[in-house]
């Protein structure tokens, strides 16, 4: 079976749309797919309609990417076979997309202050739901303010760029707790790209299982084999999931597509083992 667990579309910071992104999963004989926006759901009513009008043999793992925070800074949760109709879930996505688009309009300011001028309009003409710093760097560019993303992070919107806003987003604890509300499953997204040290990723991962995380991504594009075998190690020490997508964005970029990803050894116990469960409840709207 063929799977991946981690996907966006252009309801966050995706480019493509829930019925190209299904399309693209179907074309890949992609099995399961969990499309999981960022701190948003609104992309799997389409997906599910898209699949069934167009009698698409995928199935849909409804999903969400929440960000979190952290002693050890922001994280991103992965919710797998949630209840995207579950109140406390919409009522708190709500207030986090709220959060980010004071936080772009936070942003656009400083740069009109800095004569880098027309990013909000940008934003609002070009953004489905949810904003995001990606979508910052993409109207910088489209702008003709920076070559390309890598610099409007070096040069605006990165930890030493000139306008950079600090995100406030919920603490860890919540994000899984409603997940787990939802009926779903919290998986740590991609943990070996945070900024901290092995050390202290060590300790995240653990205070994540304390707090009632079920799952880890163990195998997602470019993570080194070596972190990988240190992954494995620590799900395994803590009691984990193991889980694992492509965290596919762009078409165009290869190395991300869906389904792109080193094969999880089958003898580990994986989140697909409790989402045979959980999704005869979830695995569409109706």
């Amino acid at each position: 079976m063929r799977y991946d667990f981690h996907s966006h579309s252009h309801f966050s910071d995706g480019t493509l749309s829930p019925t190209e992104l299904v399309q693209r999963a179907e074309e890949r004989d992609i099995n399961l797919l969990a499309l999981s926006d960022h701190d948003s759901v609104s992309g799997l009513i389409e997906a599910t309609i898209a699949i069934e009008q167009q009698g698409l043999s995928v199935k849909l793992i409804n999903a969400i990417e929440i960000s979190a925070q952290t002693d050890f800074g922001e994280i991103h949760i992965v919710g797998l076979g949630i209840n995207p109709k579950g109140p406390a879930l919409v009522e708190q996505l709500a207030i986090q997309q709220n959060k980010r688009w004071e936080r772009a309009i936070l942003v656009s300011e400083k740069l009109d202050s800095l004569n880098v001028p027309g990013v909000l309009d940008f934003l609002r003409q070009n953004c489905v739901e949810v904003v995001t710093r990606t979508h910052m760097a993409r109207a910088l560019v489209e702008l003709g303010h920076v070559k390309d993303n890598q610099q409007a992070f070096k040069k605006y919107l990165g930890k030493k760029g000139r306008v950079k806003v600090p995100a406030s987003w919920m603490p860890m604890e919540q994000a899984i707790e409603l997940i787990h509300q939802s009926g779903g499953l919290a998986v740590i997204a991609h943990p070996t790209r945070y900024p901290v040290s092995n050390r202290r990723l060590s300790y995240l991962i653990e205070e994540f299982k304390l707090a009632g995380g079920d799952g880890i991504e163990v195998s997602y594009p470019s993570l080194n084999p070596d972190k990988r075998i240190w992954l494995e190690a620590l799900r395994d020490k803590h009691d984990l999931l193991a889980s694992a997508g492509s965290d596919f964005h762009y078409p165009d970029l290869r190395w991300t597509d869906l389904g792109r990803f080193p094969p999880v050894d089958v003898n580990v116990p994986h989140v697909i083992d409790k989402l045979q469960f959980v999704s005869e409840s979830s695995l569409n709207l109706q």
